[in-house]
């Protein structure tokens, strides 16, 4: 996923020196979720991470560079989460095809919808779990507005999202597998954001939504 994501400030050979890198992204990190983007300066990572402020300006003499290097190193952290989400994704496809051995279209279609909607929910409570991995994710894309090498790094990210549920529906035999992808990460990031600045979840609600999107995608495939 990461392959379009590279490092581009100064790196080190020698484990303090990354120790001491790896303490100025946190640092980093911490700063965009407490003031945002605009709070990243150097001086102000030096003192998050306790470090001098000549290690910051070493390692990242362009304070785009260390956004661009908080991002990547967000997103590394945050790889594992997605590789989990995909296995389930294809375990939840497997099911399927087990399903429509039966031969039944219009029990499959209804199988599909409830386990996918359930999934999607689940995911999505799960996400709201983690407040701060939200605010950063909303900082960088904002940010990418003003920084175009901050938007190839966020477009590679995305698109890895899109290619994942691509290939899911791809695999669920969707001849629109692309659109299905790029309407179905709409609504979830959409209902990330509600339910995050809300501070609490809908559940019925939420539900509600996802199968009623999922249902449209979902009636639209050929099943039989």
């Amino acid at each position: 996923m990461l392959d379009a994501l590279t490092y581009v400030g100064r790196q080190s050979n020698r484990s303090d020196g990354q120790a001491r890198r790896v303490e100025i992204l946190e640092a980093t990190l911490r700063l965009i979720v407490k003031e945002g983007i605009r709070g990243v300066r150097h001086r102000a990572v030096a003192s998050e991470a306790s470090v001098p402020l000549s290690s910051t300006t070493y390692y990242f003499d362009d304070i785009k560079d260390l956004i661009s290097d908080s991002l990547t190193y967000f997103a590394e952290k945050t790889l594992w989460m997605n590789k989990a989400l995909e296995q389930k994704s294809y375990a939840l496809v497997e099911s399927v095809l087990l399903e429509k051995q039966n031969g039944n279209s219009q029990a499959l279609t209804h199988f599909i919808i409830a386990h996918l909607s359930q999934f999607i929910c689940e995911h999505i409570k799960e996400q709201l779990q983690h407040k701060d991995d939200r605010i950063l994710e909303a900082a960088f894309h904002e940010e990418a507005l003003r920084n175009p090498q901050l938007a190839a790094a966020i477009t590679a990210l995305d698109n890895s999202f899109l290619d994942s549920i691509t290939a899911f529906f791809t695999a669920l035999g969707s001849t629109s597998a692309n659109s299905d992808a790029h309407q179905l990460l709409a609504i979830i990031k959409f209902l990330e954001y509600q339910y995050l600045i809300r501070s609490e979840i809908d559940e019925t609600e939420l539900f509600d939504i996802i199968s009623s999107t999922v249902g449209h995608i979902v009636n639209a495939l050929e099943l039989s």
